[in-house]
């Protein structure tokens, strides 16, 4: 999970931006449709895995997008 945290936090505009697994990364201020959709774009070219942008937008934190990630790949 540690390495899923890292790719998804170098997408960030801002690096210093603190994840855990238990960020709701979706009611964060980082958050908006463009971060969405470069996040959406890195679980597809690093872990081969395709999402919606709106079922990204579902998940309550961090640990159950990489849950579903490690589900699909």
């Amino acid at each position: 999970m540690e390495l899923f945290i890292e790719n998804f936090k170098s997408q960030l505009e801002d690096l210093d931006t603190v994840l855990t697994p238990e960020t709701d990364y979706v009611d964060s201020d980082f958050w908006d449709s463009l971060t969405a959709i470069t996040i959406q774009m890195m679980i597809d070219d690093e872990y081969g895995v395709k999402i919606d942008v709106e079922e990204l937008s579902k998940f309550k934190s961090v640990a159950e997008l990489y849950q579903f990630v490690e589900e699909k790949k």
